[in-house]
């Protein structure tokens, strides 16, 4: 299912449980402005944490952005951003911009950060494996628009699959398999 318009900003995802345990895995990629981000062919990846980052980022997109960024190019901004995860010392914390990094295989390929210009332009900054940074942006009502309804249809595939007891957020240790689920 392609929820979008690729030359814009889209997700494509598909729900492929192999059984009721696995509710809430499959494939996905994203697109915008025609950079396509993610594996589409790597099956049965859990959803949950890239489902998760849409939901958490989506209402609040225009936030993100810092006065720090003021100037910078996309390739600066990359690399002030990345500084957190290299070690370098950094005046601010800008772990609300990492986006897509280590949400599934399906990203195994790209480190990606999230801003939102003042503009209004959501920016998708990226590394690939090879090392090539690029950046990719659309707008922001594109951007949340696509999310939201990736996360409704998400929501709705899992509570309809999964188990009783799988949360939407999983990793929730104090949740119990209920006494009668026997799966």
């Amino acid at each position: 299912m392609t929820f979008g318009d690729p030359k814009d900003f889209a997700i494509e995802a598909y729900h492929e449980p192999a059984g009721p345990q696995w509710g809430g895995f499959g494939r996905m990629a994203i697109d915008i402005q025609g950079v396509r981000l993610g594996d589409i062919r790597e099956n049965h990846c859990s959803l949950f944490h890239a489902v998760d980052r849409f939901r958490q980022v989506s209402p609040r997109i225009g936030s993100f952005w810092a006065d720090s960024f003021d100037g910078l190019s996309d390739f600066e901004i990359f690399a002030l951003i990345d500084a957190r995860y290299t070690g370098e010392p950094c005046e601010e914390d800008y772990s609300a911009c990492d986006f897509l990094t280590n949400t599934g295989e399906q990203f195994d390929d790209a480190k990606t950060f999230i801003i939102c210009r003042p503009d209004g332009r959501v920016q998708i900054l990226y590394q690939l494996r090879d090392g090539m940074i690029g950046s990719a942006s659309c707008a922001a009502s594109s951007f949340r628009n696509v999310a939201e309804a990736f996360v409704c249809w998400f929501d709705e595939r899992v509570r309809t699959t999964a188990p009783p007891f799988f949360a939407i957020n999983p990793f929730d240790l104090n949740e119990r398999v209920p006494n009668d689920w026997n799966g």
